[in-house]
């Protein structure tokens, strides 16, 4: 199972839905983690790592400018995926790109 963060997203055009994320791969290191380089990723394919099992993360900066890991990114199915947090949407409130 691989882990990975969300650092920023983009919306669609009526800024209703998360169109993109800027997602990075998350090593371990030690007691805490790394994040490797991100790239763009649409939310359809954010939303299929994480039906496959993997786990996404919302990652923000503290306010030492070190990475945190924060609400787990979910799915929930309608006529089609979309990418939620809970209890907070602490994803919507990640800077867009």
């Amino acid at each position: 199972m691989g882990h990975y963060g969300i650092t920023a997203i983009s919306w669609n055009t009526q800024h209703t839905e998360v169109a993109s994320c800027m997602v990075h791969q998350v090593e371990k290191q030690g007691h805490g983690f790394v994040l490797l380089d991100g790239s763009p990723m649409s939310f359809s394919d954010v939303a299929e790592l994480i039906i496959e099992g993997e786990r996404v993360w919302v990652i923000i900066k503290n306010d030492a400018g070190a990475w945190d890991k924060d609400k787990l990114v979910k799915v929930r199915h309608s006529q089609h995926g979309y990418l939620y947090t809970s209890p907070e949407n602490s994803l919507f409130d990640l800077p867009t790109f």
